[in-house]
């Protein structure tokens, strides 16, 4: 009898032991994938979805209605890139929100709903387009900058970045920069790589520009999220708009299951 409960108590010990072992490997490996989800939206075109990347003003509601009743932690880019340098674990249902472009339709549509909400926000302006039709003016932009909302720089142009010679590339990357801080009266730290598109030496003149971080889009198959010259997002489209969709894409896991899935190298 003795026997026969040592040789339980061995196989239950042994089971507990391949349990735990197996939730602690799976907490690690969900650990190692996680990136914070910083969302991308680009136009938020009233109640007509025009384009695979625009959104109507209704769905973005509810999609921000959605993270508000969810509990998620909305915090500025600022503070998502001072977690990141700092190495601090970011909590799950946290997120960080981006613009790019600078459509006007952001100002006057998405604006107030983040207001309602009180959720910062980046907004990546393209600064040659300012005050052109569709874009934001400078005075859009100075309300913006005074109200809980970053702007940053999408260059002057929306070129492909790394085709560029340096003498481009210094008036797409500093002359931005200039530019929008003359205007705002304010220091200018954050980048959004046009097209996601960067190499090395546009890290490197981005950097030695005095930017504190820069946004791309998807910079490589399970390249380090870490990189603060390199920060993936999630762009956001009018597929988003299902509860299962918005809560997949701000879990976390989104980013890792894309890659997974890319044939590309």
């Amino acid at each position: 009898m003795a026997k026969i409960t040592n040789k339980l108590l061995r196989r239950s010990l042994i089971t507990l032991m391949l349990v735990c072992g197996i939730a602690l490997g799976g907490y690690f490996f969900l650990r190692a994938i996680y990136v914070p989800p910083i969302l991308t939206y680009h136009s938020i075109d009233g109640d007509e979805q025009k384009t695979k990347l625009s959104l109507s003003a209704a769905s973005f509601a509810l999609q921000m209605e959605y993270l508000y009743k969810n509990k998620y932690k909305v915090i500025s880019l600022a503070e998502m890139a001072d977690l990141i340098r700092a190495k601090k674990r970011i909590p799950h249902r946290t997120v960080t929100i981006t613009f790019d472009d600078g459509f006007r339709n952001n100002y006057l549509c998405a604006y107030p709903i983040l207001k309602r909400y009180g959720f910062p926000a980046t907004f990546f302006v393209v600064v040659g387009w300012v005050g052109s039709d569709r874009y934001m003016t400078w005075d859009d932009l100075k309300e913006l900058s005074k109200n809980n909302i970053t702007v940053g720089s999408h260059t002057m142009a929306h070129h492909w970045l790394p085709s560029m010679d340096n003498d481009a590339l210094r008036r797409e990357i500093y002359d931005s920069k200039k530019i929008l801080e003359d205007h705002l009266g304010s220091q200018v730290l954050f980048l959004a790589y046009p097209l996601g598109a960067y190499d090395d030496k546009v890290k490197t003149m981005v950097k030695e520009a005095g930017y504190a971080a820069a946004c791309g889009t998807n910079p490589g198959k399970f390249s380090p999220w870490e990189d603060l010259f390199a920060l993936k997002r999630i762009k956001i489209s009018r597929t988003s708009n299902s509860p299962l969709t918005m809560w997949f894409e701000t879990s976390g896991y989104y980013t890792f299951v894309k890659e997974f899935g890319d044939k590309r190298k």
